[in-house]
């Protein structure tokens, strides 16, 4: 029998989501309003862009890691905290944050296929850096080990891409509250490393006239720096 594998995995992030375990440690908090949006949103993102650039159906295992990408946020004695710590640790956080999101959504499906939460692992560990690449910046040609039909590494920058993306279809108007100074190096991080086709997607949103004009002046920037491809 085939079985959805998504929404099982979903229905499990949603319960914990709805659990009292969660509500008592976030109730209230900015976090506690954004993790669902934020996931579900990455979700429809990924699946947006791969269907309007890829051949072949959206791979389960990226479904899955979208969903599941940040979900170490919702367990609270195993949330990696990546907000409030020194700046040149940031990045190691990062690390630590999505190696401890990979396990926790392995523990959690020890009953689902295991090539497949493999896959979906592996793509997690990526999702803020994107796909593994040579010297030359081609990417690794690491083969699906669930299906046998994309490239895990192509795959990777699709996830990235869709949680920097994010953060313009839900929290740029809340975030420019810090200043325009935030605004502007939020804009330029979300956006360096992102493909054309994805930034022409950002660029034709509509947006508050100052939120415009700083999208703006960093996309100049951009250009000019040929930081985008």
């Amino acid at each position: 029998m085939n079985k959805d594998y998504y929404e099982i995995v979903k229905e499990r992030i949603l319960n914990q989501i709805d659990s009292e375990e969660y509500k008592k440690a976030y109730v209230g908090k900015e976090q506690g309003k954004v993790d669902r949006r934020h996931f579900l949103e990455v979700v429809h993102i990924v699946k947006e862009l791969w269907t309007q650039q890829e051949k072949i159906p959206l791979p389960t295992a990226l479904k899955i890691a979208a969903l599941c990408h940040d979900s170490d946020r919702i367990y609270p004695t195993r949330e990696v905290n990546t907000k409030d710590c020194p700046e040149e640790l940031y990045e190691y956080r990062k690390g630590v944050h999505s190696g401890n999101t990979a396990l926790i959504l392995f523990e959690n499906n020890l009953d689902l296929p295991r090539e497949l939460i493999r896959d979906a692992c592996y793509l997690i560990l990526r999702h803020e850096k994107g796909g593994d690449r040579f010297k030359d910046y081609t990417l690794i040609e690491t083969m699906d080990e669930f299906t046998n039909t994309y490239n895990l590494n192509r795959a990777a920058d699709y996830l990235w891409w869709a949680d920097k993306m994010s953060f313009f279809f839900s929290n740029i108007v809340e975030y420019a509250n810090r200043g325009k100074e935030k605004l502007q190096s939020k804009i330029l991080y979300s956006l360096e490393g992102l493909p054309s086709f994805a930034v022409q997607k950002i660029s034709k949103k509509d947006y508050p006239p100052a939120i415009k004009e700083s999208i703006d002046k960093v996309l100049q920037k951009l250009s000019e720096k040929h930081i985008t491809r």
